[in-house]
């Protein structure tokens, strides 16, 4: 994120005083202790949640060069599941009979011989750390050594399975003849990897998969893992997409299915990546983090940031009636914290307090923490959704904690819009970079706990929210 001068949970009907983040043990979350004042979740430090596993029932499929192994009786039984979906949804979406595989499954590792896999390079080590698709073969490629073994141990067995899915989606596309750049062809295998993903989720006929929301999340982070790097152009022969973009198109499949997914075409959808300008790539694109005297830092820079968008913004919400703006801010230690409402807030490091109208957030390891492990916009976009939750009490359109975290969370994504970069000279003060909007997505997935998932709902919904405001008009927040 850039500075504008360099170029740039709430309960009921809100009888509650503050929303936010609860501190305790990620570990073992601390059981909600409510407070008439206080909604908000346990997360201490930023944490992902913990792999699920997937209880899968034996499939006898040859796989060539395969050692009995997990990840590989993942693999195996995502392909005869997706055989299976699309023999029904190739000729609902294209008219035509699915043809099944017919060049048939290879596992590699360092001891495999390249030349006896298709599309093989001359040295098997350039074949490692990946999953592909030969169009000439009509064959898919896993490597069962590192790649598809780490992406189990950090993402869960059903992240695996998305990434055959996603496979398989290159498959589609050559029965199909669907012919875009790079970038198209890499977003339209994510959606189909989506709408099957949706399939398993519903329980739909034949699938040997059993898996939650948590899945759904881990499969995200998976997603996310495997972008483009920061800074990379849509225009790159060998594009994949953004993490935004990626987990999107995913999110496509999911809610809207392979029709949706068939009609993907140049622009639509429109990826997010654009390039570092030179300053920027002295920092990454990321702004300090001060913990002691602010000086232009991302904190520092966030709030009036956002004063002046919801000055904006909240009339045409409200049908003309202006925002009651927010106080300033607080940043506390964990030993001496705020009160709101008249009691000390000691269970929460990011909150906003409703009758006091302010946001506070522990600054001593919260924010460096989420900082560290996702960068600035991170750190921005959880300021942003306390915001939004201050927006939603105004607005009175709320009356659970999942529904308003989720409408916090579009609005979020409704003041990330309006940062990202045009040319043009900017209205409020700081810019994206690119990968900010990664690390927004980042931060909904991350920075949470298992007692968060329970008050305000999946990660999965959330980043859903964070991008209907992003690419739709602020108003389609409160319809969420």
């Amino acid at each position: 994120m850039r500075t504008a001068t360099r170029i740039v949970v709430i309960l009921g009907l809100f009888a509650l005083g503050a929303c936010g983040v609860e501190a305790g043990d990620l570990a073992a979350p601390a059981p909600v202790t409510a407070s008439p004042d206080i909604v908000g979740s346990d997360v201490a430090e930023a944490t992902t949640t913990t792999p699920a596993t997937t209880s899968l029932p034996g499939v006898d499929l040859a796989i060539e060069g395969a050692i009995s192994s997990e990840v590989n009786d993942v693999a195996a039984t995502a392909v005869v599941d997706l055989e299976e979906f699309w023999a029904d949804a190739y000729p609902e979406a294209y008219g035509q009979e699915y043809e099944p595989l017919a060049g048939g499954l290879f596992a590699i590792d360092s001891s495999t011989d390249p030349q006896a896999v298709p599309c093989g390079l001359p040295d098997i080590s350039q074949m490692l750390d990946n999953a592909y698709y030969c169009p000439p073969d009509d064959a898919v490629v896993w490597d069962q050594e590192r790649f598809m073994p780490d992406l189990a141990d950090r993402y869960g067995n059903f992240t695996v399975a998305v990434v055959i899915a996603h496979e398989w989606g290159h498959v589609i596309q050559a029965r199909s003849g669907f012919n875009e750049a790079s970038v198209l062809v890499e977003l339209q295998a994510d959606c189909f990897a989506g709408a099957w993903a949706k399939h398993v989720f519903d329980g739909g006929a034949g699938s040997r998969f059993s898996i939650t929301t948590d899945d759904l999340d881990q499969a995200l982070a998976g997603i996310l893992s495997l972008r483009d790097a920061p800074g990379g152009l849509a225009d790159d022969p060998y594009a994949h997409g953004s993490g935004f973009d990626r987990v999107g198109a995913f999110q496509d499949g999911f809610e809207d299915g392979v029709a949706r997914c068939a009609t993907f075409t140049d622009g639509d959808p429109a990826p997010f990546q654009w390039p570092f300008t030179e300053e920027e790539l002295d920092t990454g694109g990321d702004l300090p983090l001060a913990t002691s005297v602010p000086d232009d830092d991302i904190l520092d820079l966030t709030f009036p940031s956002l004063d002046a968008f919801w000055t904006d913004a909240f009339p045409v919400l409200s049908s003309g009636d202006e925002w009651d703006p927010l106080t300033d801010p607080i940043a506390f230690t964990a030993d001496d914290p705020p009160s709101c409402n008249g009691e000390p807030v000691e269970e929460f490091v990011l909150f906003v307090c409703i009758p006091d109208r302010f946001v506070g957030f522990e600054i001593e390891e919260t924010m460096p923490a989420a900082y560290d492990q996702n960068g600035d916009f991170a750190v921005a976009t959880l300021i942003a959704t306390q915001y939004g939750l201050d927006v939603v009490d105004q607005l009175g359109r709320a009356d659970d904690e999942i529904t308003a975290t989720l409408q916090g969370d579009c609005l979020a994504g409704a003041w990330a819009y309006e940062l990202l970069p045009t040319g043009e000279a900017p209205r409020y003060e700081l810019v994206l970079s690119p990968g900010d909007l990664d690390e927004a997505v980042a931060a909904l997935l991350t920075f949470r706990s298992e007692a968060d998932r329970a008050r305000q709902g999946p990660g999965f919904d959330r980043v859903r929210a964070f991008r209907v405001g992003v690419l739709e008009e602020p108003t389609k927040c409160l319809d969420l």
